[in-house]
């Protein structure tokens, strides 16, 4: 896996991170009309955030580098 894969990566699960925490906080202070819609956000980027922890592209693995020469 390359240096820019891994960065997009963990980019993407540090804002699923915070999404959970606005999402806890909008469900604790909003009251009961925006509660679900919090919940709903935390939810999202929990089950992101297991996604991506069960599932990790093998794409460097089947990669095959192109240095421009091709079969002529």
């Amino acid at each position: 896996m390359d240096d820019l894969t891994a960065l997009r990566r963990t980019i993407r699960r540090c804002t699923a991170v915070l999404v959970v925490a606005v999402g806890v906080a909008i469900a604790a202070l909003a009251g009961s009309t925006a509660a679900p819609v919090g919940l709903g956000l935390a939810i999202t980027a929990l089950l992101y955030l297991a996604g991506s922890l069960v599932s990790v592209p093998d794409s460097a693995s089947t990669a095959t580098p192109d240095d421009g020469d091709s079969e002529r």
